[in-house]
């Protein structure tokens, strides 16, 4: 589901990536060599590894004072990036062009990370994750906990806000994964990492962690680089460094998986480790049927070989939820709202440790014969939150045309904090939502009478039978505005 203030996104081959700088978090730019200074390569220049030349003096003090927080290394030709992964991926799979440009971001990591080695031995680190942690978070988390432990961090603390889904619980349950609260459980003066999720700290998935100004390690398959860039600037981040932003591959839990591989602690992970992992890539893939990449597949085939991971991933798979969990989905559907392909469901309130229930819900109306569009509602501790699923295929030619009407409907029902997004290949699955704080909630309830002679439980549903009844709106609105592009859905 879409946690607080999400920008909710799917998996895209991106064609534009930022690979950024492996300097310390600590170094200025004269501390640098030579070959890490001043350089913004093209992206046919990394494509093709070919080097961009030294530039003037005066561009790069220019560069050191108005360059971008987010920098861009040199990377590896094919012939280093192909004898380096080789042994691990199979001759055939590190040669082909296909995989090329994952393999020589893995292949940057891993050289930032190693020359960081004497820098961060002894020392202590932070891996931050989205607030709600998912398995490709949690399973990111546990590679590079493995690879920061084999550089000689000494100790290493997951921080995670909660755990709204039962899979996830159990995952962490199973796997003996320690988690700490982001911002009580961090350790002062310590390497701050993200994984599935890009900076600043404080905003959309990790809305409530408190922010920082520096960055050691990032990896994350979701945002745009020049989202993240304008973000930080936006946000007082000073410096990012080993970051790798827009990942081009179907989960963060395949890149830092093939990256711990680099690193030789695949087997250090033990089954335990491996199972993560591979729940990561197998749940943000979708059962590797939406959105993964040849590096998925071959990673999820390496970390499940023993019979020990094999059997421990199908019981993090075959997850218990409670009986509240059924509950709500029969309050959903109950009170359903069905305009032609579209359904709308207002669940009510949700307690916070259900609240990817609002996830599921939307995916079971997907799930109905005829249904192109999925929309859950709820209200929660934090404010309201909506959940969307879609399948473009039932309306066949522009398929992309769907992302156009959700965003029209959450625009005229959530104006200004919707936070869909279209970023799934193939076309026709997507996923997105909205969240509204608690005090815009508060005014939408006062506006439409649901605040004031209704006991809390009728006062949810009140609130989110409003909100469906502003989605219906906006759907009529552009029946009459643009015809063309609800073709199919009404």
């Amino acid at each position: 589901m879409t946690p607080p203030g999400a920008t909710f996104s799917g998996r895209i081959i991106m064609p534009r990536l930022l690979l950024l700088s492996c300097q310390n978090e600590n170094e200025s730019e004269a501390d640098l060599n030579p070959t890490q200074r001043g350089y913004a390569p093209l992206m046919n220049d990394a494509i093709s590894g070919q080097r961009v030349p030294n530039q003037p003096q005066a561009k790069k003090k220019a560069a050191k004072r108005n360059g971008s927080i987010l920098r861009s290394p040199r990377l590896a030709g094919p012939h280093t990036v192909t004898t380096h992964f080789a042994p691990v991926l199979g001759k055939r799979f590190a040669r082909d062009p296909e995989n090329l440009l994952l393999l020589k971001m893995a292949h940057a990591a891993y050289g930032g990370l190693s020359r960081a080695g004497g820098r961060v031995r002894g020392r202590g680190a932070n891996i931050f994750t989205q607030w709600l942690g998912d398995p490709d978070a949690l399973g990111s988390a546990v590679v590079l906990s493995a690879i920061l432990e084999h550089l000689g961090v000494e100790e290493i603390r997951i921080l995670v806000g909660a755990l709204g889904h039962p899979q996830n619980r159990n995952l962490v349950q199973r796997c003996g994964i320690v988690l700490h609260d982001p911002n009580s459980g961090r350790i002062a003066g310590g390497l701050n990492c993200l994984v599935d999720t890009s900076p600043p700290l404080g905003m959309t998935n990790t809305g409530l962690v408190q922010p920082v100004s520096r960055y050691f390690f990032i990896a994350d398959h979701h945002s745009e680089p020049d989202e993240v860039e304008a973000n930080c600037r936006s946000h007082g981040v000073k410096h990012v460094s080993n970051a790798f932003v827009g990942l081009p591959v179907g989960s963060t839990s395949a890149f830092m998986a093939v990256l711990g591989a680099a690193f030789g602690v695949i087997e250090r992970l033990g089954p335990r480790g491996r199972a993560a992992a591979a729940l990561g890539i197998y749940t943000d893939t979708s059962a590797l049927l939406h959105g993964p990449t040849p590096l998925d597949f071959r990673m999820f085939e390496i970390l499940t070989r023993d019979e020990a991971t094999q059997d421990l991933l199908d019981e993090l798979r075959d997850y218990r939820v409670p009986p509240e969990w059924f509950l709500y989905r029969t309050a959903a559907f109950e009170q359903m709202e069905t305009r032609g392909a579209i359904r709308i469901a207002p669940v009510g309130f949700v307690s916070e440790e259900l609240r990817d229930v609002i996830a599921e819900v939307a995916s079971d109306l997907l799930r109905i014969e005829g249904t192109s569009i999925g929309i859950a509602i709820a209200l929660t501790d934090r404010g309201t939150e909506v959940s969307v699923r879609a399948d473009s295929r039932l309306i066949g030619g522009d398929q992309q045309r769907i992302v156009r009407v959700i965003d029209s409907l959450l625009e005229y029902a959530f104006p200004g904090v919707s936070g869909f997004k279209f970023e799934r290949q193939p076309p026709h699955r997507v996923e997105g939502g909205a969240f509204v704080a608690h005090e815009k909630t508060r005014q939408m309830m006062l506006q439409s009478g649901t605040v004031e002679g209704l006991d809390s439980s009728d006062r949810a549903v009140g609130h989110c039978r409003a909100c469906a009844r502003s989605l219906i709106a906006a759907l009529e609105d552009l029946r009459f505005a643009r015809p063309e592009e609800i073709q199919g859905l009404l």
